[in-house]
C-alpha cells in the first residue's frame, strides 16, 4: 500500500500561504486577468523593476491533466504525464526567480518542471525534481526570458510512481543591475540567532533583496517552531526562503566527503550557492549577528561600479610573525599550522611569488560575486581539486580562497574595503563600549563571536543594541 502524504506543518502552510500572497504591497501587485484571459505583472510602488506573479492552484484549476485537486493542492494520482500545464500568462523579458510550491517525496523520481512558450514549442528551461528544496518548496531556479511572451507555461510532468502535492508557483522579476541576496547558513544550535538576524533584515534591508536561510533537513523542526513563534508574536511579518543544505549541495555538484564536519560543509555551501544562479551578488551572514542600521548593497559595498572585497592590507612578514607570537593556528591539508602558513599556501595557488603586502580577507561576512565564484571553481579543477569541496579540503577558508583569486587573477575588479560591515564583539562586556554603529562608520550592526555568542541571549541582546 502506498503510504499517505504527511500533511504540511503549520509553519509550512503559513510559509506557502505567505509566498502565494505576500503582504509587501511595495514589492508585489496581485495580478488580475486581462480581457484576453492573460495577466501581465507591472512595476509597482516607486517604479522598482521588482515585481511578482503568483500562480495559485486556482490559476491551474482548468489545466489539471493527470492529477486531482484537494483544496489548495493538486495531487498526483498514479497517472504519468503532465500533472498541470498552463496557465498561459503574458510575461515581459527579463531575469526571474521561479519558486514551485508543494511537497515531493524522496521516492518521487521522474518529476520534471519545464517552462515553455509559443504553444509549448519553445522551451525556456527544464529541470528535474529529485529532492525537496525546502519546507513547502519543491524547487527554485533562475529563469531568463529573452523577449516578451504572451503564453508562458510553467508545467509539471510526473511519472506513474511520482508522489507529490503541487501548491502553485511564484515568479519574481529581478533587476540584473541590482541583483543582491543575503544568505545565512545555520544549524539548530544557532536557530535563535537566525530568527533575530532575519528580524533585523526585515527592518533594515530593502525588501527586494531576498534572504535565503540554508539548514540541514534534520534541523527543520526547531526552525519551524522558532519562526512560527516569531510570526505569531509579530516579531517577523513574513518568513525567509528556507533551503535544505543537501538540496543546495546536490544541485550544485558539491557533495562533501564523509569526513567533512559541519564547519567545512558550511563553507562549501557559501561558495556553492553561487551555482544556483539565484543572485549575482550575495552577502553571507553568520547566524550570531544582526543589523541595527539601514543596509544597502549599492552604497555600502560598491565603489565605481565594482563589488568590493572586505580585505585589510598588511605586511606579510609582520602579520605572519604576529600569528607565530599569538600562536594562531589554521588548517592546511588536514594539519594544524600557523595561520600565516595556511593563508600563504592559498595565495601561492594564484601567484608565483608572494609580495611583501598581503590581504587579510575578513570572512565573517563574505561578499561574493557569483560569476567570480564560478571562475574560481573552474580554477580549482585546474589545480586538480574536485570543485569547491577540493578547495575546502586543502584549506577550509572560503573567503580567503575567493579573496586571493580576485586579488591575483582579477585585479581589475578587486577593490578592498574595511571594516567588515558588522562590528565584531568577542567578549560580552564589549557590547556597549564606544558608540553604536552608525552606518557612516562602515558598521551596520553587530557580529558576535565566541565566547560572546555563547553567553549572550539573542533577543535581549538585540533589544539592548537597538536601545543603544
Amino acid at each position: 500500500m502506498a503510504r499517505a502524504f504527511v500533511r504540511l506543518s503549520a509553519f509550512k502552510e503559513a510559509w506557502a500561504a505567505k509566498m502565494r500572497s505576500p503582504q509587501d504591497e511595495a514589492l508585489l501587485t496581485m495580478t488580475t486577468p486581462d480581457p484576453g484571459g492573460n495577466t501581465m505583472p507591472e512595476p509597482v510602488g516607486n517604479g522598482s523593476p521588482s515585481y511578482a506573479m503568483d500562480l495559485t492552484v486556482n490559476d491551474y484549476d482548468s489545466f489539471i491533466l493527470n492529477g486531482q485537486r484537494d483544496d489548495q493542492l493538486i495531487r498526483t494520482n498514479g497517472k504519468p504525464g503532465f500533472l498541470v500545464c498552463g496557465p498561459y500568462r503574458a510575461c515581459k523579458a527579463g531575469i526571474y526567480t521561479v519558486t514551485v510550491l508543494g511537497e515531493v517525496e524522496n521516492s518521487g523520481a521522474g518529476a520534471v518542471v519545464d517552462v515553455v512558450c509559443n504553444s509549448g514549442l519553445h522551451e525556456l528551461l527544464k529541470t528535474d525534481i529529485t529532492t525537496q528544496a525546502g519546507p513547502g518548496l519543491m524547487t527554485i531556479f533562475s529563469l531568463r526570458i529573452p523577449q516578451d511572451v504572451s503564453d508562458l507555461e510553467i508545467r509539471l510532468k510526473v511519472a506513474a510512481d511520482t508522489r507529490l502535492e503541487f501548491g502553485g508557483v511564484r515568479v519574481q522579476k529581478r533587476d540584473i543591475d541590482r541583483d543582491y541576496a543575503i544568505i545565512n547558513k545555520s544549524y539548530a544550535n544557532d536557530a535563535h540567532w537566525s530568527v533575530i538576524l532575519f528580524g533585523s533584515y526585515l527592518t533594515y534591508v530593502k525588501p527586494e533583496v531576498p534572504f535565503y536561510l540554508i539548514i540541514p533537513t534534520k534541523d527543520e523542526m526547531i526552525f519551524d517552531r522558532l519562526f512560527g513563534s516569531a510570526s505569531v508574536t509579530g516579531f517577523v511579518e513574513r518568513l525567509p526562503v528556507i533551503l535544505y543544505e543537501d538540496w543546495v549541495l546536490k544541485n550544485t555538484g558539491n557533495v562533501p566527503p564523509a569526513h567533512f564536519d559541519g564547519w567545512h560543509v558550511q563553507q562549501v555551501v557559501k561558495l556553492a550557492f553561487s551555482k544556483l544562479g539565484l543572485s549575482r551578488h550575495y552577502l553571507t551572514c553568520d547566524s550570531a549577528q544582526f543589523f541595527t542600521q539601514p543596509f544597502d548593497f549599492g552604497t555600502a559595498l560598491f565603489r565605481d561600479g565594482i563589488l568590493c572585497t572586505t580585505a585589510r592590507p598588511q605586511d606579510r612578514a609582520e602579520i605572519n610573525q604576529h600569528f607565530i607570537d599569538t600562536d594562531e593556528k589554521c588548517w592546511l591539508k588536514g594539519n594544524i599550522v600557523s595561520a600565516g602558513v595556511a593563508f600563504d599556501a592559498i595565495d601561492e595557488h594564484f601567484s608565483p611569488s608572494l609580495e611583501p603586502q598581503k590581504y587579510h580577507y575578513i570572512g565573517c561576512n563574505g561578499i561574493f560575486d557569483s560569476e567570480i565564484c564560478l571562475a574560481l571553481e573552474a580554477r580549482a579543477a585546474e589545480f586538480g581539486y574536485s570543485n569547491f569541496c577540493g578547495l575546502i579540503a586543502f584549506s577550509p577558508y572560503e573567503f580567503a580562497w575567493y579573496g586571493a583569486f580576485v586579488t591575483y587573477c582579477h585585479p581589475q575588479v578587486f577593490k578592498p574595503i574595511e571594516p567588515c560591515i558588522l562590528r565584531p564583539i568577542v567578549e560580552p562586556g564589549q557590547l556597549l563600549d564606544g558608540a553604536a554603529p552608525t552606518g557612516q562608520d562602515g558598521y551596520f550592526g553587530y557580529l558576535f563571536q565566541k565566547p560572546a555568542c555563547d553567553v549572550l541571549q539573542p533577543m535581549q541582546t538585540y533589544l539592548t543594541c537597538l536601545a543603544a
